[in-house]
């Protein structure tokens, strides 16, 4: 067998053979990888030294981490191992974008044990401090909640707005007996400060004209049609009539859910005529697959981690270039459609917007 590191070095100049032509300056260039769930020192770190040396080597715009990004374990393991792999995932003057997980809040690791829930929880202003390091001067956050985890980054060049929403964005508030009441494992939510956020100041681009925008999350916003999910995200459906409106030009007005999950929000977007979205990527179900809902594409990509979910899933296999896996994508906007090359496991993808 082909020694591992001459595997990915193989497919590296694979990868920069096939794309070194397409990847423009009028095309949005971007490595999308998600669900790495790594272990201090794990073979993801050969993954991420890839990307470092195709970020170097391509006109790459940014990197999007989708999220699930570290193992579950004593909360110091957990917190070692999303700094290892947020810092290994960084090449300088390249954005990284990492996204929120629904195992990165650590909540399932002690969540049986009473009295002890909270003590191995990753809570958000803890993540925050991680997270922005990759994209300190870029980034758009919610100033009136300042441990939020949804956050813009506008590409100029490209014209694009990248917008990070939080599924897991719910209170965190301990209680008196050393419990939390929501467990972001299982918990997914949407609050009434991010869908005001999004409708009022991430969809807003007002003098910004030809813009586009590009949607990333853990969870996918809605879950009808989508493959692998257990379980939806409060507020869903109203973050995607947000979502629809704004690519309509239109307006919505809602309110609804209940308890610490209410919200109203109220938005018109018929000064900015009809809107782009490029797509809205996700992870979380360790599938690749494209659902398409108000002509808008919901596309997922697989795992990174080393491990095959479903029997029509690629084989997976440690210690060769299958332990991987990671999507290289092009938007082309004269051709309105995503590119998504794909390093390690799995095929090419072509979806249109």
């Amino acid at each position: 067998m082909v020694p591992i590191d001459e595997q990915y070095k193989n497919a590296v100049e694979e990868t920069i053979q096939a794309l070194s032509g397409k990847q423009q300056s009028s095309t949005l260039n971007l490595i999308f990888v998600t669900d790495l769930h790594h272990s201090c020192g794990g073979n993801q770190l050969r993954a991420a030294r890839a990307i470092r040396e195709l970020t170097s080597r391509l006109p790459l715009d940014l990197v999007l981490n989708g999220g699930d990004s570290a193992v579950n374990a004593p909360k110091d393991y957990v917190l070692s191992a999303q700094r290892e792999i947020y810092q290994a995932l960084q090449t300088p003057g390249v954005p990284l974008l990492n996204v929120k997980g629904n195992h990165d809040d650590n909540s399932i690791y002690g969540h049986n044990q009473q009295g002890l829930r909270g003590l191995n929880v990753i809570y958000p202003s803890e993540t925050r401090l991680l997270i922005q390091e990759g994209v300190l001067h870029a980034a758009s956050w919610d100033d009136a909640r300042p441990d939020s985890l949804y956050y813009f980054v506008d590409v100029e060049a490209k014209k694009t707005r990248v917008i990070v929403l939080d599924t897991t964005d719910i209170p965190y508030a301990d209680s008196k007996d050393g419990n939390i009441k929501y467990f972001g494992q299982w918990e997914y939510a949407f609050s009434s400060g991010q869908l005001n956020w999004l409708a009022h100041k991430a969809l807003n681009l007002t003098g910004k004209s030809g813009w586009r925008i590009l949607i990333v999350s853990h969870v996918a916003i809605v879950q009808e049609g989508v493959h692998g999910t257990d379980y939806p995200v409060k507020n869903g459906e109203a973050l995607w009539e947000l979502v629809k409106a704004f690519r309509e030009g239109g307006s919505y007005s809602s309110e609804g859910g209940a308890g610490e999950f209410a919200y109203r929000v109220s938005v018109d977007f018929k000064h900015q005529g009809n809107g782009t979205v490029v797509g809205c990527l996700f992870g979380h179900v360790h599938f690749d697959q494209t659902v398409y809902r108000n002509g808008i594409p919901m596309i997922s990509s697989l795992n990174a981690c080393t491990n095959q979910d479903f029997p029509e899933s690629p084989e997976r296999t440690p210690e060769t270039i299958s332990e991987t896996a990671f999507d290289i994508m092009t938007v082309d906007f004269e051709r309105s459609c995503i590119d998504a090359y794909r390093f390690g496991a799995g095929e090419l993808r072509t979806i249109s917007f």
